[in-house]
């Protein structure tokens, strides 16, 4: 039996696998903290998604671990508990029905660009791809006014900045989330670099950008 839990822990052969590794890998890259940070994806054909259970160790989330909820956060695993900020997750999913994994980080040059009142701006092709990135003042975390207020300020768009709390991510899959969040904090630690050095970072010209946001909704 011992065995049996532990292969169930390890691998589950479904979303929960890659949700895992992708926890994982935003571990390693410090975009996640030990107990900072949340992912979510959608279960395909089901009203139900699998969130990271709450106030476990990031650095090796297995998938027998997630949580499996309903949009009002109703865990169906009654021994685990979903992420205390399952509401932002459900709230962004019941808005946007094409979006399939939410990733909420701690992303630490992103959270100082929102703190230090910089832009988020479009430097490079990558950058460009992601689009407008609004900000979302600083509101007590787990809040039904906070899961409200991000889905208001995604609106069609992938990525919010979240004062004082890091940044949340909307994608069609999975990779495609944990790929934007990186190009997101990379980003802003090149702004960041530039206005350390007293200048201000050049962008892509405004006739190039609305042809480069147009192509990176295809890209990935």
């Amino acid at each position: 039996m011992l065995k049996v839990t532990r292969l169930l822990l390890e691998r589950a052969g479904d979303e929960r696998d890659e949700l895992a590794r992708a926890v994982r890998e935003l571990y390693a890259t410090g975009l996640i903290t030990a107990t900072g940070g949340n992912l979510s994806v959608r279960i395909p054909g089901s009203p139900h998604l699998w969130i990271t259970p709450r106030a476990l160790f990031k650095g090796d989330l297995r998938p027998g671990v997630m949580v499996r909820i309903d949009l009002q956060g109703q865990s169906l695993d009654k021994n685990r508990s979903p992420s205390s900020e399952w509401r932002m997750h459900c709230s962004v999913y019941s808005a946007r029905p094409d979006v399939g994994a939410v990733i909420h980080a701690h992303a630490p040059y992103a959270t100082m660009l929102v703190m230090s009142g910089l832009p988020f701006l479009p430097i490079s092709t990558e950058a460009a791809f992601l689009g407008e990135v609004p900000r979302v003042p600083f509101i007590m975390p787990g809040t039904q006014e906070l899961a409200d207020a991000v889905a208001v300020a995604l609106g069609a768009g992938s990525a919010v900045l979240l004062q004082n709390h890091g940044i949340l991510v909307a994608e069609r899959s999975l990779r495609r989330a944990a790929d934007q969040a990186e190009v997101l904090e990379r980003t802003s630690q090149i702004i960041l670099g530039c206005y350390a050095v007293g200048r201000e970072p050049p962008v892509i010209p405004d006739e190039m950008l609305a042809k480069l946001r147009e192509a990176g909704k295809t890209v990935g």
